[in-house]
């Protein structure tokens, strides 16, 4: 019997992410950065359940865009440096300290 060749291939994936119990209002401290940082993108964040994600595409007509998801237990500064990493400035000498010392709204 002939066997075709698979194109799909399973890749295992690990994620190793700093955890905080920090209380703030995670996705308000991203768009607070964001609005610091100023990116050349449309920028949609939203709360995400398991792990931080960056997904980015491209309009024909409006642009380059991303959907930034930010878990309940993310630490600031991981937040902090996936929003440089997408805006394009994470190499600027201690950036990402200065947006880590960005206020967050306490959640009560």
């Amino acid at each position: 019997m002939a066997q075709r060749a698979s194109t799909h291939s399973v890749q295992a994936e690990e994620r190793f992410e700093a955890r905080s119990q920090e209380r703030f209002n995670r996705v308000a401290y991203a768009i607070a950065l964001l609005k610091v940082l100023n990116p050349p993108l449309t920028v949609a964040v939203y709360g995400s359940r398991r792990h931080l994600q960056v997904e980015r595409g491209r309009l024909s007509s409006k642009g380059p865009w991303a959907l930034f998801g930010v878990p309940p237990h993310a630490t600031r500064e991981s937040i902090a440096l996936a929003l440089a990493e997408l805006s394009g400035v994470a190499r600027e000498p201690f950036l990402v300290d200065l947006l880590c010392a960005t206020p967050a709204d306490p959640l009560g």
